[in-house]
């Protein structure tokens, strides 16, 4: 989104000086060196601040916005201040915003007034004062939006990943209590090296990073749980997702956790033109059962991913999930 705004506003940027560019062409004692400066110092201040966002260069941005006016106002300068307005409202509290709102419109209306008069001032400030209140509201609202989208990310991210390590960690330690030597050991080694997984999953989770090999991560977790016995079968030449992998986790675990099954099938393959992951246990299934956090989890990633999700649940024959991915 920040390159498009960018973009946007440059294109804003240009057709605000559009009018003054033609009128200066027409005539030349109209376009004055200062009003260029501060034009083209805007513009330059607009990219720099996408690339290194400071609340400085915003002020420079407003300043250069006042200078403008001041010099030759053309009645547009003010949406220059939406775009600053727009930037406020994913960087500073609503106070803060409201403020240097208010303080950057009354220096546009003391510009607009030196320019022309007090009722050009008048008739034309109220308009871009409300204009820069939708905008900074609205960007709030997006920034905001964009923050709890973040937040549930990480928290199915975290169900998915450490419900499945800690499942397989408790299951590896409970029969490494029911064996003797070598084997329990070989247990505990298992588990030694998945809570070391567990770590890097949860470092990779906060810092927004896909496993690397999504198929390599796929073949460790069909080891991962002694029961049920995991049985992975992936098509040559996918490319599998962060998606797949974090479904493939959630039904590991949810068969390791609820189903009772001893064997788990997981097939992914090209369907039709897409990408299909089909699953099912001979555990002992279920009907009517609510879809827990993991499962709503699941459905909410597929379809956000443009695919569905379909659950199938069989009492005494077993449990089935069908995703289907662009």
């Amino acid at each position: 989104m920040p390159r498009i705004l960018e973009i946007a506003g440059l294109i804003v940027w240009f057709m605000v000086g559009l009018p003054v560019l033609i009128q200066g062409g027409a005539n030349s004692t109209s376009l004055t060196i200062g009003w260029a400066i501060a034009y083209l110092l805007f513009g330059a201040l607009f990219i720099a601040d996408f690339r290194w966002p400071r609340l400085s260069l915003l002020a420079m941005q407003a300043a250069c916005v006042i200078v403008v006016v001041a010099i030759l106002c053309d009645g547009f300068e003010g949406t220059l201040l939406v775009l600053i307005a727009i930037q406020l409202g994913a960087r500073v509290d609503r106070k803060t915003g409201l403020i240097w709102i208010a303080v950057q419109t009354a220096l546009l209306a003391a510009a607009i007034a030196f320019h022309w008069t007090g009722r050009s001032s008048f008739l034309l400030t109220p308009p871009y004062f409300g204009f820069q209140l939708l905008a900074f509201f609205t960007f709030q609202i997006v920034e905001r939006e964009a923050r709890m989208k973040e937040r549930l990310r990480i928290a199915q991210d975290l169900h998915d990943s450490l419900g499945h390590h800690l499942t397989a960690l408790t299951l590896n330690l409970e029969s490494a209590l029911r064996r003797e030597g070598a084997e329990a050991r070989a247990d505990v080694e298992k588990a030694q090296s998945l809570a070391r997984g567990l770590l890097a999953d949860v470092r990779e989770i906060v810092a927004d990073n896909e496993p690397v090999d999504v198929e390599a991560s796929l073949k460790e977790l069909a080891t991962n749980v002694p029961r049920p016995r995991v049985h992975l079968q992936v098509e040559e030449g996918l490319t599998l997702s962060h998606v797949i992998l974090r479904c493939a986790q959630e039904i590991v675990t949810n068969a390791a956790r609820h189903s009772a099954a001893e064997n788990l099938w997981i097939t992914i393959e090209r369907s039709g033109g897409h990408l299909q992951l089909r699953a099912h246990d001979d555990g002992r299934g279920s009907v009517g059962s609510p879809e827990g956090f993991g499962l709503r989890g699941m459905r909410a990633r597929v379809e956000a991913a443009g695919g569905e999700l379909q659950i199938v649940n069989q009492p005494g024959r077993g449990s089935g999930v069908i995703a289907i991915l662009p």
